[in-house]
């Protein structure tokens, strides 16, 4: 089967976001090789009082630091700072959760790096204004899956050029499956609410298989693969949920909705959601569109 650049890929896009994504895919490949050195952890906490490991804030550093220097962005978010870090140059807005499922590090799961890209847009933003999205699955071998507007690529790295060179993928458009087979849902179970405990029983009474690791990119990875739904759904004891709006939820809905699926609160699109604040929490439901579909009007009755 032939091989496409994730160079080739963005010719199709402008100069400076193919240089952004460009530059980006080179950062990933240096915090896949940091992971197995950055193993302890730190005293500090990040805004939402969590212990950070060291591998959290040397790639939060490392991004943003890279990201500031590139005169690209004028915005970044981070999950790991309080405020958005405002620039003097640049078009686009950033918005990153540098190392999603941190805290696998002591197993040796799956982490990744989630971006959601916006041109001339403050943030936090609606994410139905991203114009790319993308994360990086640092798993048995390190994976890029990138939402731009026609679609969602997946790359994997082969070789040791720079990432421009390095990453290859089909070529092709990556599509959820029309029938899903796994789920995963996130939370304490005896915390879901009740319609929550419904819709997973459905899920049960179809065969479908469970897969959850604590880590949202390794877990929604399971259904961009093989198709079903991802959930860190309402709690009884947490309304909103745990993922942000702005860090998660946007941007991987953002590519489920590109790759044919759809994202959702239960009761609305996540893309359509105004934010209120950069730290904002939704429920989260991302999966294949019949079973959104069918969750939200379970929500209803």
């Amino acid at each position: 089967m032939p091989k496409t650049s994730l160079l080739e890929v963005l010719q199709k896009e402008d100069r400076s976001l193919r240089k952004l994504v460009l530059l980006l895919a080179d950062l990933s490949l240096s915090i896949a090789a940091e992971i197995p050195t950055a193993l302890g952890g730190t005293n500090r906490f990040n805004v939402y009082g969590e212990k950070q490991a060291e591998i959290d804030v040397r790639t939060n550093d490392l991004l943003t630091k890279k990201l500031a220097k590139s005169h690209l962005v004028k915005q970044i978010a981070s999950e790991e700072i309080e405020q958005p870090l405002n620039l003097k140059q640049g078009e686009f807005s950033v918005t990153l959760d540098p190392l999603d499922g941190s805290s696998n590090i002591k197993s040796n799961n799956l982490m990744g790096t989630i971006v959601g890209i916006y041109r001339e847009t403050s943030l936090p933003a609606k994410g139905r204004n991203q114009i790319a999205a993308m994360y990086f699955l640092y798993g048995p071998y390190t994976q890029a899956v990138v939402a731009l507007n026609d679609g969602v690529y997946i790359f994997v790295p082969t070789g040791k050029a720079s990432a421009s060179r390095r990453y290859f993928s089909n070529g092709t458009q990556h599509r959820l499956p029309e029938k899903g087979s796994v789920y995963g849902i996130g939370g304490l179970k005896q915390k879901w609410t009740p319609k929550v405990q419904e819709f997973v029983q459905s899920l049960e009474n179809r065969a479908m298989k469970l897969r959850y690791g604590g880590s949202f990119v390794g877990d929604f990875n399971q259904v961009l693969y093989y198709g079903g739904v991802f959930a860190y759904p309402e709690l009884v004891d947490a309304p909103n949920g745990k993922l942000r709006l702005q860090f998660e939820s946007n941007p991987i809905a953002f590519i489920t909705e590109k790759a044919g699926g759809k994202g959702s609160t239960g009761t609305t699109s996540i893309l359509d959601m105004e934010p209120t604040s950069i730290d904002q929490r939704v429920p989260t439901y991302v999966g294949n569109v019949d079973l959104i579909n069918e969750l939200e009007q379970s929500m209803k009755t």
